[in-house]
């Protein structure tokens, strides 16, 4: 007796893999691609020494909230002015009176609003940290109090939550 030895058949494998890559397509055409965007911010500055300091400090803060911009100085945060998001320029205007009298102030504090809107706290920080108006320039100090026209104003953004 003859015995016939069984071939085994190979798996095609070519519609498996032809599925795979169409399931591919579709999961990246499904796929929602978003855009991620991010404020750069500084940490707040925190210090343990208890050196006097000669002058307040400006403390700048500005408070978004509903469609107001409450700007206050201090570290009582006294209520400087307030405004309406309609109201920018004003504001720039403001700020640049403000860095006129605390030349060596560069920081300001943003506390938005759980609801204040992405797009604009964007625009409330462009109007903190650079003068609109193109024919406008302060007077800066550097490092060795040399003067020089600069267009920057707050430029070191804080963020912190409302209470």
């Amino acid at each position: 007796m003859r015995r016939k030895i069984a071939k085994t058949q190979k798996l095609n494998l070519i519609p498996i893999l032809d599925a795979i890559f169409i399931f591919i397509f579709f999961l990246l055409m499904s796929a929602q691609f978003i855009d991620i965007y991010q404020i750069g911010s500084d940490a707040p500055i925190t210090s343990t020494t208890n050196n006097k300091m000669e002058k307040e400090p400006l403390n700048l803060t500005l408070v978004l909230k509903g469609e107001n911009i409450s700007v206050k100085t201090g570290l009582d945060e006294k209520l400087y002015k307030t405004y309406s998001l309609a109201q920018l320029p004003e504001l720039n205007q403001a700020l640049i009176e403000l860095k006129k009298q605390n030349p060596k102030e560069s920081s300001a504090i943003f506390k938005p609003a759980h609801n204040f809107q992405y797009n604009k706290i964007v625009k409330v920080i462009d109007n903190t940290r650079e003068i609109m108006d193109p024919n406008v320039y302060i007077t800066a100090l550097d490092e060795k109090n040399r003067k020089y026209p600069s267009k920057k104003l707050f430029d070191k953004i804080i963020f912190e939550t409302q209470d």
